[in-house]
């Protein structure tokens, strides 16, 4: 233990500067390039632009890692021997979005629900969205599906797969919504390398290109600046079912981002689409977090009372958050003004006109292990309510990173502060059980003029302070990567001498509640001093100007690390370690990788605990650049 403390003190005095300074890639993002030529929908795949389409590769079970949303579940059977292994591409062309999936699967067919090989699909319509609403999930079911309500015949040897979900059937009827077809509303065309709802030789898999009509959603891709699709797939994986082999029988699904078509749950797939961006365009942009939350190394700690009066507390930056403000919700970044909404209960079976809209500001900062948030709400009427629609009060939602769900989802906690009948803070959920543990504090704090549950005067107002240890949440004591997956709702309750006036509201930033999709992908950035530049951020990078090693994640790590890296241009990656004598002890060739930014993971089984330097060699075109040296420290 002695030779570890020595070899972590000396690694962190040469390196502390970079350990906090990384952000993770986005793993609920993807960018679909825009193509010109024509999309034969054969499931072929033989265009030249599939070849320069993004990709992104999902495997049952280590698709986990694709935070904070993607999960897995075993429906049916046993464990699978021939786990889901699925390559997805995508590309628009004028207003569509065109799907390829590429999936290694020895047994193909169809079955009873959870006993299928087929596709669950959600694109958010954003067409059908109303004033104040998120918008509402639209649901694309495509595989082979034997129940009644679906369709018996795709169980026979050789069937293809079925339409099924909201423009289902012929892809000749009219669908209602838009007066197409359901097949120019969405289409699909699948090839089985071997025959489907036969075992008797195995199949090596099959290739399914769909079609969706993006403006029937709502989107327009086709604008100078683009739009962000919003998406959810999940990949149902029946095997050795025909016949049936109850040894090796499994029925399972695995999904990205979020399981279900007819609902949002857990986390939403940004597919970024603009016109300049194309299969010939370099690079695909980087796209910054959709909200930052700035370093407070720089101030005192706050006194954890409610007040938000400390300096830090007035350097911060925050957002706003106010019912009845499309203005302002559409201002949110990413995804944000179509996760975003407000919502009004019936209290006594009645909604009465809100009077006074909930209105706050939300600010937060991180220092060291802890993160800090005050809640600023502007309220002439502060009541304190144990009933839940008529709370004021704040709920953030935060997702823990080591704790899973029971579909390994990253658990949602679910923070609520609200005011009490007697002025005083109430907490409720998951935060009443950090503070029972230690690992957070919480104040509120009544602003001057402010008199709770008083039918006879005008409230100023009140304000939250939360302060919570990371490690609480499953961080590691240095934050980790730096993500947060955050979402704010405010609560407004108001009383009235005519209990027929009474009403509630909840309004919110990104999701609602634990259950709900989607967060803001939020990052910690230790060099974004409080005081220094703006707090919420969705700006698109441009393209790496040099071959860079960006260094490596976690740092230091056992076994395995993320090495990222920018490339100009494309080209054969190399990695090379050397020991602290500069003796070189591994080299791998990690690949071809396009222009941008990329990341590779490294794994050391082979080393033992110690200091190492490595670097990267680039080639292309018969010439060869090489990165400077950095450190990685490997504990075992």
């Amino acid at each position: 233990m002695k030779l570890k403390l020595q070899i972590l003190s000396l690694f962190l005095l040469f390196s502390f500067g970079f350990l906090f300074a990384q952000e993770m890639e986005r793993s609920n993002l993807i960018w679909a390039r825009t193509t010109s030529e024509t999309i034969t929908l054969d499931g072929v795949l033989s265009e030249s632009a599939w070849q320069d389409a993004e990709s992104f590769h999902m495997t049952y079970g280590e698709n986990t890692q694709f935070i904070p949303g993607s999960g897995y579940r075993q429906e049916q059977g046993v464990a699978p021997s021939d786990p889901t292994d699925v390559t997805f591409k995508l590309l628009v062309n004028g207003n569509n979005l065109y799907l390829a999936a590429t999936v290694m699967d020895s047994s193909v067919g169809g079955g009873l629900f959870n006993k299928f090989d087929g596709f669950l699909i959600n694109i958010r319509n954003r067409a059908e969205q109303v004033t104040g609403g998120i918008a509402p999930p639209f649901e694309y079911f495509y595989g082979w599906v034997t129940e009644g309500w679906a369709d018996p015949a795709t169980g026979e040897v050789g069937a293809s797969p079925g339409f099924f979900g909201w423009a289902a059937g012929s892809r000749d009827s009219i669908d209602s919504r838009t007066g197409l077809t359901n097949g120019e509303v969405w289409n699909a065309v699948t090839v089985v390398n071997g025959t489907s709802n036969d075992d008797s030789t195995p199949d090596e898999g099959y290739t399914v290109e769909f079609m969706f009509n993006l403006a029937a959603r709502g989107y327009d891709v086709t604008k100078t600046e683009g739009d962000i699709v919003e998406f959810n797939i999940s990949v149902y994986d029946a095997d050795w079912q025909w016949p049936l082999n109850a040894d090796k029988f499994s029925g399972n699904r695995a999904w990205w981002a979020g399981p279900w078509g007819n609902a949002s749950s857990y986390d939403i797939v940004r597919i970024y689409a603009r016109p300049d961006v194309t299969t010939s365009s370099g690079a695909v942009p980087e796209v910054g977090p959709e909200l930052v939350f700035e370093n407070g190394a720089n101030f005192d700690d706050p006194v954890i009372d409610g007040k938000l009066d400390e300096d830090v507390w007035g350097k911060v930056k925050g957002f706003d958050i106010r019912y009845g403000d499309e203005e302002l919700r559409s201002s949110y970044p990413g995804i944000g003004p179509w996760r975003s909404g407000q919502f009004q209960p019936e209290i006594n079976g009645v909604k009465a006109a809100v009077v006074d809209p909930g209105d706050a500001t939300i600010k937060a900062f991180f220092k060291g292990n802890m993160l800090y948030l005050g809640v600023d709400a502007r309220d002439q009427a502060v009541w304190g309510n144990s009933q839940f629609d008529l709370w004021d009060g704040i709920r953030f939602v935060i997702n823990d990173r080591a704790v899973q769900n029971a579909d390994n989802v990253l658990e949602p906690r679910v923070i609520s502060a609200v005011v009490d009948s007697l002025g005083q803070l109430m907490t409720a959920d998951y935060l009443t059980t950090m503070i029972d543990s230690g690992s957070a504090q919480a104040a509120l704090a009544l602003n001057s003029g402010t008199t709770v549950n008083d039918f006879n005067d005008v409230d100023n107002g009140y304000s939250i302070e939360i302060a919570i240890d990371l490690t609480g949440l499953g961080y590691p004591a240095d934050r980790g990567d730096g993500v947060l997956f955050f979402s704010a709702t405010l609560f407004d309750g108001e009383k009235f001498d005519n209990a027929a006036d009474n009403y509630g509201t909840r309004t919110w930033f990104f999701r609602e509640s634990g259950s709900p999709a989607a967060p803001a992908w939020t990052f910690m950035d230790a060099t974004k001093m409080v005081g220094g530049e703006t707090a919420i951020s969705d700006e698109v990078s441009a393209i790496p100007s040099k071959f860079e090693l960006l260094g490596n994640y976690p740092n230091p790590f056992n076994p395995s690390t993320r090495i990222k890296f920018t490339l100009a241009e494309s080209g054969t990656v190399k990695l090379n370690v050397f020991n602290v004598k500069g003796q070189k002890l591994a080299e791998s060739v990690l690949g071809k990788y396009s222009a941008g930014t990329n990341e590779v993971q490294y794994t050391a089984n082979h080393l033992s605990t110690g200091l190492y330097f490595y670097n990267l060699e680039f080639t292309h075109a018969g010439k060869r650049q090489v990165t400077k040296t950095q450190k990685m420290l490997l504990i075992k």
